[in-house]
């Protein structure tokens, strides 16, 4: 029995290279480096609104601090305001008064005489009693009546209404009725304000039709 041994060198087996391999390889690593910039990325906007999110938690805190101050100070210009409205009253308030009693005198018939004539500011309100007599031609009632009609188209009385009335008198010194009227007044036009107001709105007018 004849045994063959070979001698010659037994050739290696050589390592191939797998280009696909090394493709997915670069992809995974490109994907990893990718995802750390991503991750770092993301958690700096996390930062950043977190530190966002402290600073106006603390403007919050800062206003909320100052909240009785602002509200203190809004409550001294709502008095301030209120001075400034009295002040404002009280210059006007000799033309104001003026005004109504001259009102007052252009629609009183001659024959009404006057009793009492009551003013109330903070209600703008006018009270005058009197007596209408029966002279002149025309009845008591129907004086009273006329009276309430001249009040109520003035530019300076409004909602006049009779709040009473009863007759008086006697024989020998002439029958007649008292009166009670209520009424409210314009306070802008009893200081001249709305006349003031037409004067300057009549010349703002004639300016531009010049113009």
């Amino acid at each position: 029995m004849t045994i063959k041994v070979n001698l010659l060198p037994t050739e290696r087996k050589k390592i191939a290279f797998d280009p696909l391999a090394g493709i997915l390889v670069v992809l995974c690593i490109a994907c990893a480096v990718g995802c750390v910039f991503f991750g770092q990325s993301l958690q700096t906007q996390i930062n950043d609104q977190e530190n966002e999110i402290s600073k106006t938690q603390a403007k919050i805190k800062e206003i909320e601090q100052n909240l009785p101050v602002i509200d203190k100070l809004k409550s001294d210009i709502a008095k301030l305001e209120d001075e400034i409205k009295v002040v404002e009253s009280l210059v006007y308030d000799p033309v104001r008064y003026g005004n109504l009693l001259g009102e007052v005198g252009r629609v009183l018939p001659s024959n009404v005489y006057l009793s009492s004539l009551s003013v109330e500011p903070s209600t703008t309100s006018v009270m005058i009693n009197g007596t209408a007599k029966n002279t002149g031609g025309t009845g008591p009632l129907a004086t009273i009546a006329g009276l309430m009609s001249k009040m109520n188209n003035s530019e300076i009385f409004v909602d006049a209404s009779l709040a009473s009335t009863s007759q008086t008198g006697n024989e020998t010194d002439g029958y007649g009725f008292a009166f009670s009227i209520e009424a409210r007044y314009n306070p802008d036009a009893a200081a001249g304000l709305i006349e003031n107001k037409k004067v300057a709105d009549a010349k703002t007018s004639a300016d531009a039709i010049n113009s």
